[in-house]
């Protein structure tokens, strides 16, 4: 049967309804408000729309933040804090009519590339989506893994750099504070100044620096934007190195907007896994580029709407 997932994000609420197959039937995509109210309202309404006209057996809301199984509810989200402390099982099931499952957006994201994308021909996968800020998930023997409370695999939280930038959730040097979108920026402001005269200088000279800027003046040969981007490869590769040691997975699948710098990133980060990773993981682990883009997070969360095994819709934790 068919199931919802949907993936609320700091900008944007999109919803799926999606077949078993992990075909996206219908789809729609609404701003995401900014107060606990209103915001619990448009996913009722997103999952009430696209839902409209299916036989749909469950729904799973992917949400962004640390969140307690428990009690279905995020006890922290940085980039959405109006969804904090909503017992949203509580308050959305009996709007939608529907069984409903909680999980964490990159988790729900790193499903969704075990379950259709880059990791669906292996049973070990660790997944990153690298934008804005640092996602991941692990998934290991085909399970997702959640830890005691269900807010594990924070990955993009892990220290890498103990004297670095103070980071969104407040600690200093996480992989996030090194190696996302928002750190690519910052880094590009600092090797402004330093390199006077750089096209990224005279770009920084006349407005805001973007992460696609980056990217575009790297690959035009400017070897300022050049730098920043193989400094924020380095720090991304050695995130993964310590991945790879701790979970030994066969494939580290790499999604988001970063990624579109290709090698100018990839290339440091394989050859910091390379150096720091130890063998045999080392040479297992193959790095892929995530297949599945912004859908991800929409198929993986309606995939966790089912029981693993059984295909029955559960209430819960999937």
């Amino acid at each position: 049967m068919n199931a919802i997932g949907v993936d609320v994000g700091g900008t944007k609420i999109a919803a799926g309804v999606v077949s078993a197959a992990g075909k996206v039937l219908d789809e729609v995509r609404h701003p995401t408000p900014h107060s606990p109210k209103k915001l619990v309202e448009a996913i009722a309404g997103a999952i009430a729309e696209v839902g409209d006209g299916y036989e749909v057996g469950g729904v799973c809301l992917a949400v962004p933040g640390n969140i307690l199984s428990t009690e279905n509810r995020v006890i922290f989200s940085p980039n959405l804090h109006a969804i904090e402390g909503i017992p949203l099982k509580d308050e959305l099931e009996p709007k939608i009519g529907l069984p409903l499952t909680i999980e964490n957006d990159a988790n729900a994201a790193a499903w969704g590339e075990f379950r259709f994308g880059a990791g669906s021909d292996v049973d070990h996968l660790v997944f990153i989506t690298v934008g804005t800020g640092i996602g991941g998930g692990v998934i290991t023997h085909g399970i997702l893994m959640r830890g005691a409370q269900g807010a594990g695999g924070e990955l993009g939280h892990t220290t890498i750099q103990a004297t670095g930038p103070r980071c969104s959730c407040g600690n200093h040097g996480c992989l996030e504070a090194m190696a996302s979108g928002t750190a690519i920026r910052r880094r590009a402001r600092e090797v402004a100044i330093e390199r006077p005269g750089s096209a990224l200088d005279r770009l920084a000279s006349a407005r805001e620096i973007l992460g696609e800027d980056v990217t575009r003046l790297a690959e035009e040969g400017d070897a300022a934007a050049l730098s920043v981007l193989r400094e924020a490869g380095t720090w991304l590769g050695i995130g993964l190195a310590g991945f790879v040691n701790i979970f030994n997975p066969e494939v580290v699948a790499i999604g988001g907007g970063v990624v579109e710098a290709g090698d100018l990133i990839l290339e440091p980060a394989r050859r910091e896994i390379h150096l720091r990773a130890t063998s045999p993981m080392r040479d297992l682990a193959e790095v892929r580029v995530a297949t599945l883009g912004p859908k991800s997070g929409v198929l993986g969360a309606a995939a966790l709407a089912r029981g693993a095994d059984s295909g029955e819709y559960v209430l819960g934790t999937p």
